[in-house]
């Protein structure tokens, strides 16, 4: 709208006529601020709130004044302090929106209002960066453009005004190849390019404005892309190429790509391939093209040509393109190995071997054979196996076994030879590779010569044989056997005794002996006999044979006890001592030696071990054993003893092994987690999951039952300590929590550290149910929107949210009431304005309020859905546009002009026209004050505008000119409009990236086409200007990298690869899409880091390793450096090594960093492997396939590191004839030496002991006499012999060689008595003389020497010894009865030769009481009794022994304390055994335990004595049944639908038991059959379960309760729980159907209409079960009643189509009345009420009068208004048409006929002054038969404009004042009026000439003169005062009169 300042000429009039009627009357307040004359400058950052000015108004008559802000814009950004008049800013300024304001402020007193216009000015502030126009940037330049070329321009602008609107430019960071002129943005080259160092650049232009305080900056990107020209030679790629080649490899094998590259790389030239030098043969060939190395020939590694290899030299040349080759070329120099393959088989020298060698031949003997064995491969292809194939071919052994190459064969004796066994042998020599078919053979024939070197050897050196006393006489008691490996005669062997023993005879022939008289055990317990064996040469062998008297066995071994038991805990270690256990034998020995075994077990047999010790039976576990795994924890063994008799003879006895269980099995869950899914809406208390932990464990205190659940993670839901049931405690919301992550744990009944514990985790995840209604989200919407604004313009977005799910949480939006202005998505929420024009005047109430406020509401999709509780309000506040005519031709206009054009240029030629003849014709233009007017000027004549300075874009982008028009009449007319200057863009911005360096770190193995960087690159120009490309400038060489032409993505081209490019610098460069030859850019730096991966698997340096070691190197010294490379970096690039394979012994080990082989812990040796292969894997993970390996083959040379060693430390030749002649052969020594060569012969030698009477033959070791040799001067010969071998050190190994000489003599040595006894006292002095033995012997040729047996008893030997010479028996150690009462020694009496004797002595030891009692390990220390055992029950056994003999040893039993009450008593058995009864009844409840002291006396003067503590616990019996606290019962209620697990009633009963006969369980066992409640077996709660009580299913139940313990019979009591289900209102009421139809016509006939009657029943009782019925939704304007109790449904008014569209949907709630509201519960059904339409609607306006509408006269054809009216009907009855039925008398307006539009009519223009208002009588008629009609009454007021000039009333006037009038003083008052209203009407008062040094002073509003200052008639005696009066200021008239005061 027009701004207007003026009073109104009507006030003005009012007001003279109350001055003439009053006098002087109220004189009216007037403002004195300077602003409201000139303007207000408010700068657009002032904050809101913020105080701008003050309003200063006089009032002469010094009334309160009231100060105010006129209009609804002012109102909005500015408000006024009533009474301060202080000015408060309300809403932010933005200068570049909105310039300036003109705000009308009013100041009233008492009795009137004046008002004042302010032009305010919005001051400008820096707050717009630069904006580059014409992006994206990019620019295409060859690489040798020259070094200052102008190649780009970039354009930015800033809206902002001064230095903040002056825009310059850098690169950020500075490029060292492009600069940019600061001020223009034109871009040039500073450095020379280079197209192969970098293909394209990204610069980043940065633009700054000059604002000094807070300058702003855009950055651009320019990306400059670089073209190549051919300058670069070419250069081979993926260098090295030597590699290998297999020798077998078929001619066309390609051997390597050769491959060169052109490094121009924008146009690359081909490369012509050809072979320098090198190529031996022409064996390769080199495609020209392709650069495609192929083998051109067979090659053959063994070939003296090939074998080293090749030295190829390649050149590269670049071709033209018509293909010649250039003068660009490259040369490489290669090797290419020549790899050997196994195409070679071993060979041996010869096809067969033969050889002679004498039988005697020592081990190691090298056989005189040359053998060589080669492979003309080489390497590990030439390594192969010799071995020796056929029977006995391990009577050998060859050297070495492992070959590689070439070696010579060495076959040596591996064992002693025979020619008896063998004369002959033939075997297989084999060289064998690993290929199959590549093997060598020879054949190997080695006869033997024979010599006779064997004796007769008895098949046993002793025969021992054991008869009974009672053995038949004639019996065969054994056959010797002697064997001699000689042939022929020699072979034969003959037997003989000795001598002739007197009970057996021997066959000569046979070796059979029979027994010739009977045996007596008691006479003589052995018998042992010489045996001579000679064969056929006169060689003999004498035997020995022992013959052992057994006794008869009639007597079983008896146990000390009836039974045994024992005890251990589970998983005891092995070898745990359980029993002790004894029997006795009466028998004597060896029947009555007794053996035990356990001959049955109920269960792990294997797991016992039953074992001798010190006489006891030891039973002992040999595996731990598991409880659970025994049948109730207890094992019944069978224990046998046995004696040694023959048969034996056994007792059993039962054993009874407890085991005690350990809490060795940790509660287990059947999974580690359990997910499951819950709806959220589950009630507190249900259940969620029962869990179930099991415990392997079977013992109560550790196993099933001993588990207690509990549970971490959440208090909204809690287990069941006992059953693992878990429910929730609260109501869950899943909008709050949506899953639950809960620890459960589950520990067994272990105490402390003992104490298991199992772990599972359930994961609850609650699935959603429509529980939330939408809620708005910023409600209300306050909305700025302009009006007149076109169909389907975005007015906003209303949001709502719905934390459900899916559907559950979709939104769907609505307009209610419907609201024809406005257009709504159901599902965004997007608000659009429809067709329906909007108009901020429109006077229809109705509709402004609908223009002004859209009301929104919201549902979910839910079912049911749920609505938003409250809807959401768009207040829209409808700006205001000019949407008057103005006068002006072209104005309003937007004229547009290029930035950077000189001042003075021509902007817009204004044009205006007056119909005005002559001078009032003639218009003159100038520009109102304000800001801008500085760079424009306008010509007042011609209206041509230009500019006034060089216009920058960025700076101000837009300028907004006020142009006023007037005539040069008087007064003189104007009019005011804008003219809007709009600076065009020029590319004078740079893009400028932000930031301007990327720091990126990407790994190796990043996907083609992977995202980098997204650049950040603006340009503060527009359009194209502002248009970036990107370009990647520098830094990608090898193509790796991309960036997004538009979008500035950098993305991978191909993978990277660390170890080719570690790190990238990529010049990213921004172009924008200015004009050619004037694009700017800018420049970015992106870092890249290629992080490595793991993708190089560690090479070897060699394909193999080879290194020979002597055998006897040191433990860690090196042998053999491996290495290999990894091209990875850092900790992936790390190589370790390991030996994977051949090193199983621990020969070797190798430093895992460094990769040196050094020899391992144990040594080499070369006798037992001669060679070693090692495959070493280099590795650098774990795990992963980055791994490579390498064969290390390692020879171990042979150190003479081996002594020889002798087949037997001692040799002994005894008997040998002392008459044996010279020469003959006395033993034969062999001893072998390992090693190989010199070091494995062997050379014999006697050191000492031949007293001149031997010698040995230095090579077999057979040693003959060479002397004779005489009994009598030497009986024996010990010689010490070596063996030596042959090489340095010369180790010797030694031996001794025994021989006896066999005296001639045959008469055998005689005892005097066949048998001796003696009786001795035990602890008889050592050295005291036993008795002595005496022999003889007939020849008496030698002294005959005594000694005991070898055989004998060993404790006997310790106790006695014999005196060799005398034959006197003495003491040598302590002699014990109780160790030892009877001693059996045989003595031996020799002369030297073959027939020696022996007789047996007897020693008896007498007893001393030196023993006092001792009780038994088996003695029970600890026992257990049941409370209920019988009196005479046997409770325990002691067992205590006195060693001592006779009554010494006789034990006797007493109580000698503990025994309370004489409770027991203890008996003696058989002097050794005490049994402890029980002797009065026990009560465990009374004393639990008792502690005896037990005292053991033997028999002795005086009795010694020992005492046991016996502990006898009192076990309970379950004799005492539970007892209940209330055995007559309990009575409870509870309410139905509890959740699950809330407590019912807890049963209590306690129990006098201990232990498991006091742990109670209790029990519902009867009236529980539904499974409604369940018993906590432990606590005795009873809880309901998950499935709730239901009232209607029973409403009482009497639950039997017995509680019982867990005894063995367990005992019981009971009692009756009565629990009451109370009624909760869980039942909705349920109708009868979910939908009810009717349909009927509309009309009067459907009043008081009854339609339907709903039903719905509802199961619960009372008020929870009575059901009320409602109308909740559709009963539109209460058209329908519902009888609450019966559910009738009727109508209480006419049912009409129109309103409910043809259907009325009724949404009906059945209640129950449950007294707590909250709690009731409602169910619905949905009624349709169907109606056939008729025609009965009239059209209808929203309301009968519309209006007033304003119209601003002159104009012709405005717009006034549309109308429309609704018709409920369908079809062409509710099709509407408008037409004017009267107060258009001048027919000046026209009406749209079907869109209802009211215009003037376009040729007419409305005067105000001639009919101010109309009242138009518009009818809406629709087109039904018949047409039914209405109308309504608008209102049109026609708005002035200043058409009239104003109109002096009282002037000119003539007054005479006193020259001594007071200051401010009243002179007089100018009346005016203007035909004009409003603005255009308020009139301004100016005294505009003649006010000589402003005598007076004229109100501007008011008009009234006052005297400003002193008057002075002599100075000034008159004065001519020219009064101005000005209406409008925006388009002002004026009125000028000349008014003359004088002075009297």
């Amino acid at each position: 709208m027009k701004r207007h300042s003026a009073a109104s000429n009507f006030l003005l009039l009012l007001f003279f006529l109350e001055l003439v009627s009053l006098g002087w009357g109220n004189r009216l307040p007037y403002f004195i601020n300077y602003f409201f004359d000139t303007y207000l400058l408010i700068n657009e950052d002032t904050p809101v709130g913020s105080s701008v000015t003050q309003l200063l108004a006089r009032d002469l008559d010094n009334d309160p004044l009231v100060f105010g802000v006129v209009g609804e814009e002012a109102s909005r950004f500015f408000a006024v302090e009533s009474m301060t008049g202080v000015v408060w800013l309300r809403q932010p300024l933005d200068r570049e929106t909105k310039s300036e304001f003109t705000v009308e402020f009013s100041v009233s007193d008492s009795q009137g209002v004046i008002k004042g216009t302010v032009n305010i000015q919005v001051g400008d502030v820096n707050d717009n960066a630069p904006r580059f126009h014409n992006q994206p940037y990019s620019v295409r330049i060859p690489e040798n453009t020259p070094v200052g070329t102008p190649i780009f321009i970039v354009n930015a602008t800033d809206p902002d005004q001064g230095a903040g609107g002056s825009v310059l430019y850098s690169f950020q960071p500075p490029s060292n190849f492009f600069a940019i002129d600061s001020g223009r943005g034109i871009v040039s080259v500073i450095r020379e390019l280079d197209y192969e160092v970098t293909q394209a650049y990204q610069l980043q232009v940065n633009a700054t404005d000059q604002d000094k305080n807070k300058p702003l900056s855009t950055l651009a990107n320019l990306a400059i892309t670089i073209t190549d020209v051919q300058d670069m030679d070419p250069i081979f790629i993926n260098l090295p190429y030597s590699t290998n080649i297999y020798e077998n490899s078929p001619p066309g094998t390609t051997v390597r790509m050769i491959t060169a590259i052109d490094q121009d790389k924008g146009r690359p030239r081909g490369i012509g391939y050809t072979i320098v030098s090198g190529n031996t043969n022409s064996i390769f060939a080199l495609d020209y093209i392709s650069g495609a190395l192929t083998l051109n020939g067979q090659l053959d590694r063994e070939n003296p040509f090939y074998s080293a290899g090749f030295i190829l030299t390649v050149k590269g040349t670049e071709l033209n393109d018509d293909r010649t080759p250039s003068n660009a070329t490259v040369t490489t120099t290669f090797n290419i190995l020549v790899i050997d393959i196994n195409d070679n088989a071993p060979e041996f020298n010869s096809s067969e071997y033969s050889v002679a060698i004498p039988e005697l031949a020592q081990v190691g003997f090298a056989l005189p054979l040359f053998i060589q064995v080669q492979d003309k491969d080489e390497g590990p292809n030439s390594v192969f196996e010799v071995y020796l194939v056929g029977n006995n071919s391990n009577h050998f052994i060859i050297s070495p076994t492992s070959i590689q190459g070439k070696a010579d064969i060495r076959v040596r004796v591996a064992v002693p030879l025979d020619f008896e066994t063998i004369p002959r042998y033939e075997f297989s020599l084999f060289a064998n590779e690993s290929v199959p078919d590549h093997v060598g053979f020879a054949r190997v024939k080695i006869n033997l010569i024979n010599e006779n070197d064997n004796r007769p050897i008895f098949s046993k050196a002793l025969y021992n044989v054991s008869l009974f006393e009672n053995t038949t006489v004639g019996t065969t008691v054994l056959q010797v056997h002697a064997t001699d490996n000689d042939v022929g005669t020699y072979g034969k062997v003959s037997y003989f005794f000795s001598d002739d023993p007197d009970r057996f005879s021997l066959d000569k022939d046979t070796g059979i002996i029979l027994l010739t008289a009977r045996l007596d055990f008691e006479t003589m317990q052995r018998y042992t006999l010489t045996v001579i064996a000679r064969d056929g040469g006169g060689e003999e062998t004498t035997g020995r044979v022992r013959i052992n008297v057994l006794d008869v066995n009639d007597n079983i071994p008896t146990f000390q006890k009836e039974a045994y038991l024992g005890a251990l805990r589970e998983n005891e270690p092995s070898v745990t001592q359980v029993v002790r256990l004894r029997a006795s034998d009466e028998d004597s020995p060896p029947n009555n030696q007794i053996t035990y075994s356990i001959v049955q077990a109920s269960a792990f047999q294997d797991y016992f071990d039953i074992a001798v010790s010190e006489g006891y039976g030891v039973i002992s576990v040999n595996h731990p054993l598991d409880y659970e795994q025994v049948a109730n924890g207890v094992i019944y063994l069978t224990v046998m003893a046995k004696d040694a008799g023959n048969p034996p003879l056994n007792s059993t006895v039962p054993v009874t092994i407890e085991v005690f269980d350990e809490n060795d099995n940790p509660p287990t869950f059947s999974k580690a987690s359990y997910v499951i899914t819950i709806m959220e809406d589950i009630m507190a208390g249900a259940t969620v999951l029962f869990l179930n932990a099991t415990d392997m464990d079977r013992s109560r205190e550790y196993g099933q039952e001993s588990i207690i659940y509990s549970l971490e993670g959440s208090s909204h839901f809690r287990i069941n300590a006992r059953s693992g049931e878990i429910t929730t405690t609260s109501l869950l919301d899943r909008e709050a929590k949506s899953e639950y992550i809960l620890i459960v744990r589950a520990v067994d009944g272990g105490v402390g550290h003992h104490q298991k514990t199992g772990i599972a985790m359930v994961n609850i995840t609650l699935l959603d149910i429509n529980d939330n209604y939408p809620t708005w989200k910023d409600e209300p919407y306050f909305i700025n929107l302009v009006e007149m604004t076109p169909p389907n313009s975005d007015v906003t977005t209303v949001v709502a949210v719905d934390p459900d799910l899916g559907e559950n949480g979709t939104v769907v939006y609505s307009i209610r009431p419907p609201n024809k202005f406005y257009s709504l998505n159901s599902t965004t929420g997007k608000i659009r304005t429809t067709g329906v024009l909007l108009d901020r005047e429109n006077p229809n109430a109705q509709e402004a309020q609908l223009m002004r406020r859209i009301v929104v509401s919201v549902t979910d999709c839910g079912r049911p859905p749920l609505r938003a509780t409250s809807s959401a309000t768009v207040f829209v506040n409808l700006l205001d546009l000019n949407d008057n005519d103005p006068t002006f031709q072209n104005l309003p206009f937007a004229a547009e002009i290029a930035e950077g054009l000189p001042a003075g240029s021509s902007v817009f030629q204004v044009v205006a026209i007056d119909l005005d003849e002559g001078p009032n014709g003639q218009v003159t233009y100038r520009m109102q004050v304000g800001m801008p007017r500085m760079d424009f000027l306008i010509n007042s004549t011609s209206g041509l505008v230009t500019s006034t300075t060089v216009l920058d874009r960025e700076r101000i982008a837009e300028y907004y000119l006020r142009v006023v028009a007037s005539d040069a009449g008087v007064p003189s007319k104007s009019s005011t409009s804008t003219l809007t200057v709009k600076v065009l863009d020029v590319n004078d911005e740079n893009p400028t990236f932000f930031p301007a360096i990327y720091n990126v770190s990407l790994p190796e193995n990043v996907a083609r086409d992977f995202k980098v960087v997204r650049l950040n690159c603006t340009d503060a120009d527009a359009g194209l200007n502002a248009e970036l490309s990107y370009f990647v400038t520098g830094g990608n060489q090898d193509g790796k990298f991309s960036v997004g032409f538009r979008d500035g993505v950098v993305r991978t081209v191909v993978s990277l690869d660390r170890e080719t490019v570690a790190s990238y610098t990529l010049i990213l460069e921004a172009i924008d899409n200015g004009p050619t030859g004037n694009r700017r850019t800018g420049t970015a730096t992106v870092y890249v880091t290629v992080l490595d991966v793991n993708d190089n698997r560690p090479i070897f340096l060699q394909s193999s390793y080879e290194v020979s070691v002597p055998e006897d190197i040191p433990a860690a010294s090196s042998i053999v450096q491996v290495k290999a490379t990894d091209a990875d970096e850092g900790i992936n690039g790390r190589v370790w090594y390991r030996i994977v394979k051949g090193n199983e012994h621990n020969n070797f080990r190798i430093n895992p960093s460094t990769g040196l082989v050094m020899r391992g812990v144990r040594h080499l040796d070369r006798e037992q492997n001669s060679s070693h292969v090692l495959e070493v894997e280099a590795y650098n993970t774990e795990q992963g396939p980055m791994r490579s390996s390498v064969r290390v083959i390692i020879y171990v040379e042979d150190v003479n590191d081996e002594v020889p060693v002798f087949t037997q430390r001692q040799y002994n030749r005894l008997g040998l004839r002392e008459t044996a002649g010279i020469g003959t052969s006395v033993a034969v020594v062999r001893a072998t030496d390992r090693d190989t060569g010199n070091g494995g012969l062997v050379n014999y030698r006697i050191l000492s002991g031949a007293e001149g009477k031997f010698e040995i033959d230095e090579s077999t070791g057979l040693i003959t006499t060479i002397e004779y040799l005489d009994y009598e001067t030497k009986t024996s010969y010990l010689m010490n012999v070596s063996a030596t071998d042959q090489a340095p050190p010369y180790n010797q190994g030694f031996c001794s060689v025994y021989v006896s000489l066999l005296n001639e003599l045959d008469e055998a040595v005689q005892f005097s008595n066949s048998s001796y006894e003696a009786v001795i006292m035990e602890n008889i002095p050592l050295g005291s003389e036993v008795l002595r033995v005496q022999a003889r012997s007939i020849d008496n040729l030698n002294q005959i020497t005594y000694k005991f047996d070898p055989n004998t008893n060993a404790q006997a030997l310790s106790l006695f010894k014999i005196n060799g010479i005398t034959g006197v028996i003495t003491v040598r150690g302590q002699v014990d009865r109780e160790k030892g009462d009877f001693y059996t020694l045989t003595v031996v009496a020799d002369d030297g030769g073959p027939k020696i004797d022996s007789t047996v002595v007897t020693i008896t030891v007498l007893d001393e009481n030196d023993n006092s009692p001792q009780f038994d390990i088996t003695s029970d220390s600890s026992v257990s009794v049941a409370e209920d055992s019988a009196v005479g029950k046997r409770v325990a056994l002691v067992l205590a022994r006195d060693p001592d003999a006779g009554s010494n040893g006789q034990v006797t039993f007493s109580l000698a304390s503990g025994n309370i009450g004489r409770a027991f008593e203890i008996r003696t058995t058989n002097s050794t055994y005490g049994e402890v009864f029980v002797a009065q009844p026990l009560d465990r409840e009374l004393l639990d335990h008792y502690t005896l002291r037990i005292q053991a006396s033997d028999g002795g003067v005086p009795p010694r004595k020992k005492e046991h503590t016996l502990q006898v616990n009192i076990l309970d019996v379950n004799d005492n049944p539970p007892i209940i606290d209330s055995p007559f019962g309990y009575n409870v209620s509870v309410s139905e639908n509890v959740g699950g697990g809330t407590a019912v009633v807890q049963v209590r009963a306690t129990d006098r038991d201990i232990g498991l006969n006091s742990v109670l369980s209790y029990y519902i066992t009867r009236g529980n059959e539904d499974l409604t409640f369940r018993m906590d077996r432990v606590t005795g709660e009873i809880a309901t379960r998950p499935s709730p009580p239901d009232r209607e299913r029973q409403s009482l139940y009497s639950l039997v309760v017995t509680v019982e313990d867990e005894g063995n019979p367990s005992l019981s009591a009971t009692t009756t729980v009565y629990v009451t289900v109370l009624d909760e209102n869980d039942n909705a009421p349920t109708f009868r159907q979910q939908l009810y139809e009717v349909t009927l016509d509309e009309g009067p006939a459907t009043l008081n209409a009854t339609l339907v009657t709903v039903q719905a029943l509802d199961q619960d009782e009372g008020p929870n079960g009575t059901v009320t019925y409602t109308i909740t939704e559709g009963n539109i304007l209460g058209t329908f009643h519902i009888n609450s109790a019966t559910g009738q449904i009727r109508t209480v008014k006419e049912l009409d189509y129109e309103i409910s569209h043809g259907r009325y949907t009724l949404i009906v709630t059945a209640t129950d009345q449950c007294p707590i509201i909250s709690r009731r519960l409602t169910s619905t059904a949905t009624v349709l009420v169907n109606l056939n339409d008729i025609n009965d609607n009239c059209p209808t306006f929203p309301r009968p009068y519309e209006g007033p509408f304003d119209v601003t006269e002159g104009q012709p054809g405005p717009r006034v208004w549309t109308f429309l009216a609704h018709d409920g009907d369908s079809g062409p009855s509710g099709q509407v048409e408008y037409s004017i039925v009267a107060g258009d008398t001048l027919g000046e307006f026209v009406i749209s006929p079907v869109e209802g539009e009211l215009r003037v009519r376009k040729d007419a223009e409305l005067d105000r002054e001639n009919i101010p208002f109309y009242n138009l009588t518009i009818a809406a008629r629709d087109r039904g038969v018949p047409p039914l009609s209405s109308t309504i009454l608008v209102g049109v007021r026609v708005l002035d404009i200043n058409d009239n000039d104003p109109v002096l009333l009282n002037l000119p006037m003539n007054l005479t004042l006193s020259e001594n009038a007071p200051v401010s003083s009243f002179v007089t008052r100018i009346l005016a009026r203007d035909a004009d209203q409003g603005p255009n009407a308020l009139l301004t008062f100016d005294i505009t000439a003649g006010n000589t040094e402003n005598a007076f002073y004229i109100n501007s509003t008011s008009g009234i003169v006052y005297v400003n200052r002193p008057l002075d008639r002599e100075q000034v005696a008159e004065y001519r005062l020219t009064i101005t009066v000005k209406d409008n200021p925006e388009n002002i008239r004026n009125a000028r009169i000349l008014t003359c005061w004088s002075f009297p």
